[in-house]
């Protein structure tokens, strides 16, 4: 299983691996109720996923108030007609109305992988829990920070193809992404150690389409320097190799940068990611066993990824792809 969170922060659900998220596969779906998923192949059915403030549905007197400490108890019910049948689960808990549903043809009703799928969505509703409301902001951040990992995971195999491929624009270009991703990841880090917190300043990780207000890449470079995560030589490094950067991805034809020299770039670019990474995994081990932070609880030093941990990385990097030639087999 691999958990999701509503975006809002709402409530927190595991569902299967081999599930994908759909709003975020259409550019016409928003990314509000219902949210749905389906299986990668070979789809039979539909589930969704729903919330809603009670204040503007009003208390269904039909159904008890549950509170969000406890698993939920479902009221389930059936809509089924000539074309579909539909599988509906409804409970009021908190201050949400929470909905579910699965709806699949009616003519492969009593079908094995109808009855599998429909034991799945039985799991998946047993783990649903709505999140209070002092901790919707820290989940829909983690859930962002979930996002960045699955973006950085997925740039590898851009880098790969990159490298096989001797694009030494490309090269230059996810190089100095990965770098700048390190180095945000650092600087949450490292704020969490400073603060002894467990908030994520989710500016670091995260930008909306719409948000013209980022953090820069240079500025980046400022914040690790001042948190003592780099240092002065290493800054002017960064800042040095940005500029040839910039000379290859905005004035190639405009300037008398050479071809030959972007593989240099590309050269230098590879190994100062690998000394940015390593600085990251640095300050990755200072949280551990603190208590507090991204890393601070449940994670040591000799953790083991397991064949379900990279099973559930595949399926990120394919929802961060959506791409059939970079499709991972689940």
């Amino acid at each position: 299983m691999k958990h999701w969170t509503e975006p809002n922060g709402n409530f927190i659900v595991n569902i299967p691996i081999e599930w994908q998220y759909k709003n975020a596969v259409f550019e016409s779906i928003e990314e509000k109720s219902p949210f749905s998923f389906e299986s990668y192949e070979n789809s039979v059915g539909c589930f969704q996923l729903s919330s809603y403030s009670l204040k503007e549905k009003g208390i269904n007197p039909k159904l008890p108030l549950q509170k969000c400490d406890s698993k939920i108890d479902w009221l389930v019910s059936r809509m089924d007609d000539d074309e579909f049948d539909v599988w509906l689960y409804h409970a009021q808990v908190d201050d949400l109305l929470c909905m579910a549903k699965y709806i699949y043809d009616s003519k492969n009703r009593n079908k094995k992988e109808i009855l599998e799928q429909l034991d799945k969505v039985k799991i998946a509703l047993e783990s649903f829990r709505v999140i209070p409301k002092s901790d919707r902001m820290l989940a829909s951040n983690l859930s962002k920070y979930d996002n960045f990992q699955a973006s950085l995971a997925a740039s590898y195999d851009l880098l790969e193809n990159a490298y096989l491929n001797n694009s030494h624009i490309e090269l230059v270009a996810i190089l100095a992404n990965q770098i700048d991703a390190f180095l945000r990841l650092s600087i949450v880090l490292q704020q969490q150690l400073n603060d002894r917190t467990n908030n994520i300043e989710i500016k670091y990780l995260f930008q909306e389409d719409i948000d013209n207000s980022g953090v820069s890449e240079r500025a980046i470079y400022s914040k690790a320097k001042n948190l003592g995560i780099i240092d002065n030589e290493l800054f002017k490094e960064l800042n040095s190799l940005y500029s040839l950067r910039n000379r290859v991805i905005h004035r190639y034809i405009i300037s008398f940068i050479k071809t030959r020299d972007i593989a240099k770039i590309a050269f230098d670019y590879t190994f100062l990611c690998e000394k940015i990474r390593l600085i990251l995994g640095k300050v990755e081990e200072k949280q551990f066993g603190t208590g507090f932070g991204i890393y601070g609880k449940g994670y040591k030093r000799d953790d083991i990824f397991t064949e379900p941990d990279y099973r559930r990385a595949m399926s990120w990097i394919n929802d961060k792809h959506l791409l059939e030639k970079l499709k991972r087999k689940l």
